[in-house]
């Protein structure tokens, strides 16, 4: 008598198995996408921030380095360090102010660009939704403006947010803040009279 032949019914994933398997890949991809994006838009910031700060300190050694007067066409002449902001631009300028006609003021042609930098791309001067705190002392009212440094009618900061340097590293026009975001990351620089800069980023509860 021929043995029995025994037929498996053949082994596979059914239709919602595979559909449940691709949901869950769907998900995960999203969330490590958005991860990835969060990571990349808090290192933007940061880089942005560090890379301000840097200049901010560049100009400021200038300053110092450079003394107060220096020689032009045999006179002695006062000069100046300044960074210039242009928040519609999203970037900063580095000037060299000599008053070549010792009038005290600075007249067209006596304040030389020395460089221009640009933001990151995505990252621009203000702050994300939600933050209601000043850098970086955390004083309970939000911040008043993306650049809060004084904003001078005479060259070269011509009414934008600029800082003025002295001889001894001083901000001449006085305190005030930088305020960088991209998306929900909030990073911050403020700066005192004496010439102090403090780097700061947004928690989401405070600035630390």
């Amino acid at each position: 008598m021929a043995a029995a032949m025994k037929c498996d019914r053949a082994t596979g994933f059914t239709l919602l198995e595979l559909l449940v398997v691709i949901a869950i890949m769907g998900i995960l991809t999203c969330l490590a996408t958005w991860g990835s994006t969060a990571m990349l838009q808090g290192r933007q910031v940061e880089r942005a921030g560090h890379q301000l700060f840097e200049d901010l300190k560049q100009v400021q050694n200038r300053a110092e380095m450079s003394g107060n007067f220096t020689m032009s066409n045999g006179t002695l002449v006062m000069q100046r360090s300044f960074l210039v902001f242009d928040p519609a631009a999203q970037r900063y300028e580095a000037y060299q102010w000599r008053d070549h006609n010792s009038n005290g003021m600075t007249d067209d042609g006596e304040a030389e660009r020395l460089w221009q930098k640009d933001l990151p791309p995505g990252v621009s001067f203000g702050w994300a939704t939600g933050i209601n705190r000043r850098a970086c002392s955390n004083a309970n009212t939000p911040p008043s403006s993306a650049i809060s440094f004084a904003s001078p009618e005479y060259l070269p900061c011509n009414n934008r947010p600029c800082l003025k340097f002295d001889q001894h590293g001083f901000s001449v026009i006085g305190p005030g803040a930088i305020y960088l975001h991209e998306g929900e990351q909030s990073l911050a620089i403020t700066g005192t009279r004496p010439g102090h800069f403090t780097i700061c980023a947004w928690n989401g509860v405070r600035w630390k």
